[in-house]
């Protein structure tokens, strides 16, 4: 939730949790925010890539921390 928080793209938050945490058929996520399950799937590609970078940041701002 923290790091989901932290994403300044809510679509890609919506995204990410509808797929990934809802367990949601891409097909109703598609027709949720009218887009083709083609486009949808790339949302998801940059949504991941979004989101392992802010946990990435994360890490490396945690460690600093504790040094």
């Amino acid at each position: 939730e923290h790091l989901l928080a932290l994403m300044p793209n809510k679509r890609y938050v919506y995204v990410i949790r509808r797929l990934l945490l809802e367990d949601c058929a891409p097909e109703e996520v598609a027709r949720e925010l009218d887009v083709t399950i083609d486009n949808l799937y790339n949302i998801k590609k940059r949504a991941v890539a979004a989101l392992t970078a802010i946990a990435l940041y994360e890490r490396k701002a945690y460690e600093k921390s504790i040094r």
